[in-house]
């Protein structure tokens, strides 16, 4: 039976690496299938949407339009070897920084129905501004996908360095950069975030996915290591709707 992704591992970029076509999958079926009911007729906005593939998987999946925030140029222009059809042509991308981004669509009244934060939220050092720059475009699903410290048992932020010429890292924030300050937060800093601002959190069982399938994915099974890779949805809660 064919996989929402195989269109997309199907890509040059892709196609001769299985542990990277498997990641793909595996990650779709833990990042967006559970959701489809969410995002289907839905309005999404896909922050930090690297070359599409996000972006294309949720409109395959039934969004009406999804609009990703890219960085990146160079990274954002290999959407363009996306396959022209109905699923690609529900999808804008816009070069901006995220927040600067996010800004502009609260200031014109913007909302969306689902907002989803993959591979960005290590990333940055302001994560409290982003979720309720994210909440006041009204969503009633976000879903962030990230590393987040392993051990930690309160809201912590862990920060480091990171180099800014490696595609999938931070952007520069300073001109010329080559290093940036990036933070990793912990599992109960979401869950406070969300508490404090109405929000529920739900997070992802990464365990049930069988080893045989767990090709490309080190990063959600780290045992030691002080980051771990994870999935967590936040809604509204009901008092807060």
């Amino acid at each position: 039976m064919p996989h929402p992704m195989d269109v997309i591992t199907a890509l040059p970029r892709y196609a001769d690496d299985p542990a990277a076509c498997n990641r793909l999958r595996r990650r779709y079926d833990h990042i967006i299938g559970p959701f489809a009911d969410d995002i289907a007729g839905a309005r999404v906005l896909d922050l930090a949407s690297h070359d599409g593939r996000w972006c294309y998987a949720l409109a395959a999946t039934g969004a009406t339009s999804v609009l990703g925030i890219e960085g990146r140029a160079e990274t954002m222009a290999e959407f363009s070897a996306y396959p022209d059809d109905a699923d690609k042509a529900k999808v804008t991308l816009r070069q901006n920084d995220i927040f600067e981004e996010l800004e502009a669509l609260k200031a014109a009244g913007e909302t969306f129905d689902v907002i989803t934060i993959y591979g960005i939220f290590y990333h940055i050092t302001e994560h409290y501004r982003l979720l309720l720059l994210v909440q006041a475009l009204k969503p009633k699903l976000i879903i962030i996908d990230s590393e987040f410290l392993a051990r930690a048992r309160g809201g912590m932020v862990r920060f480091l360095k990171n180099d800014t010429s490696h595609p999938l890292n931070s952007i520069p924030r300073r001109d010329g950069a080559k290093v940036e300050l990036v933070g990793t937060t912990s599992r109960p800093f979401v869950d406070i975030v969300g508490d404090i601002t109405g929000y529920q959190t739900q997070w992802v069982d990464w365990t049930k996915l069988p080893l045989a399938q767990r090709d490309g994915l080190d990063d959600y099974y780290r045992r030691g290591k002080p980051r771990i890779r994870g999935t967590v949805a936040m809604r509204p809660r009901a008092d807060k709707a």
